[in-house]
């Protein structure tokens, strides 16, 4: 799944979740923001965005279970890049984690969490290359697409290798909450930052994204 149709998909649940958060039983949130490879993961990745959503219930006023969906880009150094000798290698990173989440008031609209669970993680690694490609005529509509060519010869970018990686994994972080509205408003405006690591292949997958979004 590309990373446009990720957003795309994730924006679309977004746009469902107020008409589900009708009881105060289940609970949604949803936000995105930077995300931070640490550890091994910054020698081949450098910072790129998050997007997560979840949904789950309210064991109790302060405890939360929830379940969530999250991907996290993973682009690939330039010095790696060159050093493979093609142009572009993308790198991403998706998981369904289950959570316990554990908050406190700290005064007025205040309140604090910390929050934590495990895992399936999955991380997809693709090599494209640019080639000239022959026998093709430069139509007018090849200019429209900014796409150079002269004498039936144009270049063109051909996958030449891909990579998945499936693991367990494990996150736990915490937050502070903004309630939005009167005092039994359960709307709320969250930052949080979470440790993410996932023991995939050769290589465990750590990053950690810093999130800001909605909680109802």
């Amino acid at each position: 799944m590309s990373a446009r149709r990720t957003s795309i998909l994730f924006l679309c649940c977004l746009l469902t979740v107020p008409a589900c958060a009708q009881t105060s039983r289940y609970n949604f949130n949803g936000g995105g923001g930077p995300g931070f490879p640490v550890s091994t993961a910054s020698d081949f990745v450098h910072t790129s965005y998050n997007l997560v959503g979840g949904g789950g219930v309210n064991l109790h006023p302060h405890l939360k279970a929830i379940a969530e969906f999250m991907f996290q880009g993973l682009p690939v150094n330039q010095s790696i890049i060159n050093q493979l000798g093609v142009s572009n290698v993308k790198g991403r990173l998706y998981a369904l984690t289950g959570n316990l989440m554990v908050g406190t008031p700290i005064g007025g609209r205040w309140s604090a969490y910390a929050i934590g669970g495990g895992g399936w993680y999955r991380r997809t690694l693709e090599a494209k290359q640019k080639v000239l490609q022959e026998g093709t005529r430069c139509e007018p509509s090849w200019i429209w697409f900014d796409v150079q060519c002269v004498n039936g010869i144009f270049p063109t970018t051909i996958t030449v290798a891909s990579r998945t990686s499936s693991a367990p994994g494990f996150n736990v972080g915490g937050g502070v909450a903004l309630r939005m509205g009167s005092p039994g408003s359960r709307m709320n405006i969250y930052t949080e930052a979470r440790y993410h690591r996932a023991f995939t292949h050769d290589v465990d997958t750590t990053v950690v994204p810093v999130t800001i979004g909605v909680r109802f």
